[in-house]
């Protein structure tokens, strides 16, 4: 069986908390979490709060003592990070939140790390996926991958698309991306323990950074032209 590292924030994150509970109810077996500390971040005004949504009033600390895992709040790229993934032994690694994790921690994990992205892969990596998916005609969902030293490429596990409805907002298309995640993490994490399932490489695709306060007045702009094409999809 393999051991397993979550990588969390350790702040209210929904992301986080969400991922701890739905291992519980699942009976997958978390061995190590480790929570990065709080960093603000420089982004572009945002035009669509998603932020409300990511926001819980629990805390994943008090998830692991309930549920008896190590907690230890750590930089996941620090040297404390290896050398925990060394004690405890650990294969493999779940991304709930965390921003990039550099190589030296993935090449320590020999089952790689698993992260589930809110896009498409290839063609929608990076930052403001779900946006960036809208404003680019690229049909939404989630992708489950191995991660490599590149952003939102690796290896793909599984892939789920969401189909919208003509009376979608763009905060609807959010929420099923994000249970969109949720319904995949388990069927992700078991396809991995198997170890005979061989997974594709994600090559290309453009990475995309934060999108403009101008570029997501546009993109709102399309979206029920957006959502008419993709609602037709079935």
């Amino acid at each position: 069986m393999k051991k397993k590292i979550l990588f969390v924030y350790d702040f209210s994150h929904s992301k986080s908390v969400d991922f701890i509970k739905l291992c519980k109810e699942n009976k997958i077996i978390i061995d190590l979490i480790v929570a990065a500390p709080f960093k603000k971040l420089n982004k572009p005004n945002r035009v669509f709060n998603f932020q409300k949504y990511s926001v819980t009033n629990h805390h994943p600390r008090d998830l692991a003592k309930e549920f008896n895992i190590p907690y230890f709040v750590y930089d996941h790229n620090s040297l404390d990070t290896i050398n925990l993934i060394k004690e405890f032994d650990l294969d493999l690694g779940i991304i709930a939140g965390a921003r990039i994790l550099n190589e030296n921690i993935i090449k320590n994990l020999s089952s790689g790390v698993l992260n589930l992205h809110p896009g498409i892969l290839p063609q929608s990596r990076g930052l403001d996926s779900i946006l960036w998916s809208i404003h680019n005609n690229n049909q939404l969902g989630v992708s489950a991958h191995l991660i490599n030293h590149k952003i939102d490429s690796g290896k793909l596990v599984l892939q789920k698309k969401i189909e919208p409805l003509i009376t979608d907002s763009i905060f609807d298309l959010y929420r099923k991306i994000y249970k969109t995640q949720i319904k995949i993490l388990p069927e992700a994490i078991r396809l991995l323990c198997a170890n005979n399932t061989t997974f594709k490489n994600l090559n290309g695709g453009r990475y995309h950074s934060y999108m403009s306060e101008e570029i997501q007045k546009k993109t709102i702009n399309n979206l029920k032209s957006y959502i008419a094409n993709y609602s037709k999809i079935t």
